[in-house]
């Protein structure tokens, strides 16, 4: 039997999310799906339910010790490896690229085979004795086919830890050397072009921090966000790094993203937190080698593309549309001590973070406010009511530009309409911010 190299890497359990390798039978055209044999996070304990890697949450792991922390990737020539069975000889193909944890990467870069073999002793699932020594074979072979180069990972699963407002200069210094730097980066940014315009446009880069309530009102008109066509003046600015205080997107893991402007779009790349639960020598290197962001998503948004709810950066377009509406204030962030003084030696102006949270407002609106009539309650603008009523938050098209025959969306909050004097209508049900969005008009 020997196995798809190319279908392999894309398949993966329905049931554990654990990726599996594909057999096929040279001689009658059989095709299985196995767990990988040795390495893995855990023992299966059920039968393969092969699906693409896209429709499962896949659980990629270190290859050398298990660990879901992957920092790196690295590259070898193709390896495989004979097994003797009852049915016969199985041969599996490894393929070329091997993720690694940060402990196994700097082993693997010392070529230091007995620790690899001590970390997946001491770290890894318990192997019986003639597993360890497959797998020690294994890992002889990597650390003897290793080529030259190593990459960034944007696969396994670290701890989501928002990052703090005043080290965002540092954080965004420190995410420019990796980009500028030696190390292959994941996702098509390691194109000399693509790569070279997002280094520099984060080191031009404005900073934002969203706060908590900001945050979560973006993540919320996100689900909602209708067809959306941006322009230069839906972005706070053409460059820009911005921090949310909660992880957002489908996978609750993005906690930054930063975007470039170009003449060909808009280049936007989502960023993970890593490094977090690192013991304190390992994470002082780690922060040298990566930072505090890896990247996670990468996207480019030409001019004129729609954008709604079902994009992967429909988090980010919320969020540059409501900065861009009269919902939100900006007002500067004190930057950690330590960082002003080390801009100052070197010669740089003070580096500068605008906190973005919503603007205090009076959410109650007389019947003489303009608006749209609340159409469900089946009276006209003009009745006077002698109640008040709760409208939940919903997009509405908002005519702009010349002659005002532009439309963009804006986003209504969830406010009390009707005469300040009347009371709430008890029959209202009031919706939060985490309720199920509204469907698009």
């Amino acid at each position: 039997m020997v196995t798809n190299p190319d279908t392999a890497a894309r398949l993966a359990c329905r049931i554990c999310g654990v990726p599996l390798n594909r057999y096929v039978d040279l001689d009658t055209g059989q095709v299985r799906y196995l767990h990988p044999a040795g390495v893995v996070a855990e023992p299966a304990g059920h039968r393969p339910d092969p699906a693409p890697v896209d429709e499962v949450d896949a659980r990629h792991v270190c290859d050398f010790c298990s660990d879901e922390r992957v920092a790196y990737t690295f590259h070898t020539t193709p390896i495989s490896a004979v097994t003797d069975t009852p049915h016969g000889q199985l041969i599996e193909h490894y393929g070329t690229d091997w993720s690694a944890c940060f402990p196994c990467a700097a082993l693997l870069q010392a070529r230091d085979l007995p620790g690899l073999h001590q970390r997946l002793r001491r770290a890894g699932p318990p192997l019986d004795p003639i597993a360890a020594s497959a797998v020690q074979v294994m890992q002889q072979a990597v650390l003897q086919s290793l080529l030259p180069g190593v990459t960034v990972a944007n696969l396994g699963r670290w701890p989501a830890v928002p990052l703090p407002a005043p080290i965002l200069p540092k954080v965004r210094d420190r995410l420019a050397s990796l980009l500028a730097g030696p190390l292959g980066l994941p996702l098509g940014l390691d194109v000399p072009a693509v790569r070279g315009a997002v280094a520099d446009s984060v080191t031009a880069a404005r900073l934002f921090w969203i706060d908590p309530q900001f945050t979560e009102l973006a993540e919320y008109a996100a689900g909602s966000l209708p067809a959306t066509h941006l322009t230069a003046a839906d972005l706070p600015a053409p460059h820009g790094l911005l921090a949310w205080a909660q992880p957002v997107g489908p996978r609750a893991d993005l906690v930054a993203a930063s975007w470039t402007s170009g003449p060909h779009g808009m280049r936007v790349v989502g960023y993970r937190s890593v490094g977090a639960g690192l013991p304190a020598g390992d994470l002082q290197r780690f922060r040298e080698q990566l930072g505090w962001l890896g990247p996670r998503t990468h996207a480019l948004l030409p001019p004129g593309e729609p954008l709604d709810a079902g994009s992967p950066v429909a988090v980010l377009v919320a969020t540059w549309l409501l900065i861009a509406q009269r919902l939100t204030e900006t007002i500067p962030v004190p930057v950690d001590k330590a960082i002003r003084k080390a801009y100052q030696r070197s010669g740089r102006p003070a580096p500068e973070v605008r906190l973005v949270r919503i603007r205090g407002a009076n959410t109650a609106r007389s019947t003489g406010e303009a608006g749209p009539p609340n159409l469900s309650e089946g009276d006209g603008p003009a009745r006077q009511r002698d109640y008040r009523w709760w409208v939940k938050a919903h997009w509405r098209r908002q005519p702009y530009g010349p002659g005002r025959a532009l439309r963009r969306p804006l986003l209504v909050l969830p406010q009390l309409r009707g005469p300040d004097d009347k009371p709430i209508k008890a029959s209202t049900v009031v919706r939060m911010l985490a309720a199920a969005p509204p469907p698009p008009d």
